[in-house]
């Protein structure tokens, strides 16, 4: 499949030529996918995440276990943190207005949408601008219990940056992806659980 992307407004495009990958071209440019159905997330990293057991808390105080998966690459950090309320709510909106708040601090927010994941499942993404010249892409989705707040953080322009935050995709336990009433997503085969 092929798909050339937009935001809004009128977009042309001109001289669009399609060529065969070789075997060569599509190693040099395959990135890793992981696949994690017991917590319910499939992403693009830049290689094999490493994974760490830690708190997150809310901004009213509740503290939850949570899961950082995250590689660390040349001063970059790609991260999935998937926090765990299954003593709580299936899905907030104001944990999910927190948490974007909370990463809104670390710089100047120049793109922030909001928008459910699906119907149930609310979300939003920021695009930050840090202090520091660095680039922080994110996204926060709450849905099964879980919220999940994925991370990006690199200079400007970074491809795997791009990549990885926008690469997440909430799935089930057998992998199906969860964006199950979105006319523009087709469920296609589950992602396979290893």
């Amino acid at each position: 499949r092929v798909a050339l992307q937009y935001a809004t407004g009128v977009i042309r495009f001109h001289k669009v030529e399609i060529q065969p990958l070789t075997a060569d071209d599509i190693a040099e440019e395959s990135t890793p996918l992981y696949v994690n159905c017991q917590d319910g997330f499939a992403m693009i990293y830049p290689s094999e995440p490493a994974v760490r057991n830690i708190r997150y808390t809310t901004s009213y105080g509740t503290d939850v276990p949570a899961k950082q998966f995250y590689v660390e690459k040349g001063g970059n950090i790609y991260s999935e943190t998937v926090a765990d309320f299954s003593a709580g709510p299936k899905a907030d909106d104001q944990i999910v207005a927190q948490a974007l708040a909370e990463l809104a601090k670390k710089g100047e927010v120049r793109y922030r949408g909001f928008g459910d994941y699906d119907p149930g499942m609310p979300g939003g993404q920021v695009n930050i601008f840090e202090p520091n010249g660095r680039q922080l892409r994110a996204s926060v989705y709450m849905a099964y219990h879980k919220l999940y707040i994925t991370e990006a953080e690199a200079p400007p322009g970074d491809i795997d940056a791009v990549l990885s935050e926008q690469s997440i995709t909430l799935i089930d336990h057998v992998g199906a992806n969860i964006d199950r009433v979105n006319a523009m997503n087709e469920i296609g085969r589950p992602f396979d659980c290893k």
